[in-house]
């Protein structure tokens, strides 16, 4: 039988509405469609019945339900976490020491630490030990508010590790209550084992001929994503295995203009990628055309807070025209923070974007970035998107505080 919750009194109930009909480009305060007072019946089988005034609630469809007395709280869609690589195994607590000592991720990397570090751990860990720990992880990212999850592989680089990964990942899925979205990303980097050229392109030709096929026979992606970057994989290597990606009915990703810019936002936007995600090093034409095409520029800044490194331009990007999505990008390197509500705070603090802006990006813009954008981000009467009820008076006090503890009361 169907349960139905009415949750009343409201400080604000934010609906994106005017978010979800821009979609997610020019966010402005009035976009959010903040009702004050607000109210806002669930049904856990059709999803939002009726929104509105609490004073406006209709008594009879109101009549039978649960109800929550929210003074003191706001409710708005369940943040979406559109970009992070949350499972994996071992710590990567050395490497912090060595950059604080001055060495940069790439020289980091070069000595064997970095992303091949965290490889030769998750190819020990048997299934059981990264489903455990990722089960933890995912439980602090709901007590921020996270109900939308982006999770990609990329710690194996051989098809044995990458499998387990997503096969984690589908268990995942199951044992959460989150909607979770699952990435292929062999293409991270470079297995330790291919040194020269030759053993690199052997490596795209496993990929392309070979672990995209299992990915699809086995459904256990939605997407593929490819590291395109200085040292990564090249912009041929890249289009390739994106174009067998398509070619296995997946969506699209691309890490793109990280460390150098390699033309990573235009390769986005000529294929139709779902987003390009970093993008600190991104020139006007680029955005300009993921902008046309429809391409959600993720923003990472944990990635820039943590590497010490410039953060990305956004106010070129906000005249450009584009949606914006902000991601955690959790991971053991680079990243190493599961707290979307401070990527909001780092938006604002260290990036220019608006508080509207901010807050829109952490909700129907990741869900954009997923391709979820008619079913996530936003809370509209016959749509059953995750939704959550935030132990704050308003969206303002969420990003205000400053790496703050989990504050989310109840996702649905």
């Amino acid at each position: 039988m169907a349960k139905k919750i009415f949750f009343h009194s409201l400080n604000e109930l934010i609906t994106n509405a005017g978010v979800y009909k821009k979609a997610g480009v020019g966010v402005q305060e009035r976009d959010l469609g903040i009702i004050e007072n607000g109210a806002l019946l669930w049904d856990s089988a059709k999803g939002i019945l009726w929104l509105g005034k609490t004073k406006d609630a209709p008594k009879a469809l109101v009549r039978g339900s649960k109800q929550i007395d929210c003074r003191g709280h706001f409710l708005s869609p369940a943040l979406t976490d559109c970009h992070t690589h949350l499972v994996f195994a071992g710590s990567r607590h050395e490497e912090f020491a060595s950059r604080v000592a001055g060495l940069s991720y790439q020289e980091i990397s070069a000595k064997g630490g970095g992303i091949r570090s965290t490889v030769m751990a998750t190819r020990k860990a048997s299934e059981k030990e990264l489903f455990n720990v990722a089960l933890e992880r995912i439980a602090v990212m709901k007590s921020h508010g996270v109900g939308v999850l982006e999770i990609k592989s990329g710690y194996g680089l051989d098809w044995v590790t990458e499998r387990k990964q997503l096969r984690v990942i589908q268990q995942l899925r199951k044992k959460s209550d989150l909607r979770i979205f699952s990435t292929f990303l062999g293409a991270h980097a470079f297995p330790p084992e291919a040194i020269t050229e030759k053993q690199r392109n052997a490596y795209v030709d496993t990929v392309v001929n070979e672990m995209l096929p299992a990915v699809r026979r086995e459904k256990l992606a939605d997407a593929c994503d490819v590291f395109f970057d200085d040292g990564y994989f090249t912009e041929d290597q890249a289009r390739r295995i994106l174009q067998a990606a398509i070619f296995q009915k997946l969506h699209i990703k691309l890490h793109a203009d990280e460390l150098a810019n390699t033309g990573g936002a235009k390769l986005a936007a000529e294929m139709s990628a779902l987003s390009a995600d970093h993008l600190l090093k991104a020139d006007v034409d680029g955005i300009s055309r993921m902008a046309k095409n429809g391409v959600v520029a993720v923003l990472l800044p944990g990635t820039a807070f943590y590497l010490g490194l410039k953060y990305p331009d956004v106010a070129m990007m906000r005249k450009q025209g584009v949606c914006f999505a902000l991601a955690t990008d959790y991971n053991p390197g680079s990243s190493p923070t599961t707290n979307l509500p401070f990527m909001m705070s780092l938006g604002c603090l260290q990036m220019g974007m608006t508080l509207p802006e901010a807050f829109a990006a952490a909700t129907y813009g990741g869900a954009n970035a997923l391709g979820l954008h008619d079913s996530e981000g936003a809370l509209l009467i016959g749509k059953k998107p995750k939704i959550a009820l935030f132990n704050q008076p308003s969206y303002k006090a969420l990003i205000s505080q400053f790496a703050g503890v989990g504050s989310c009361r109840l996702l649905l």
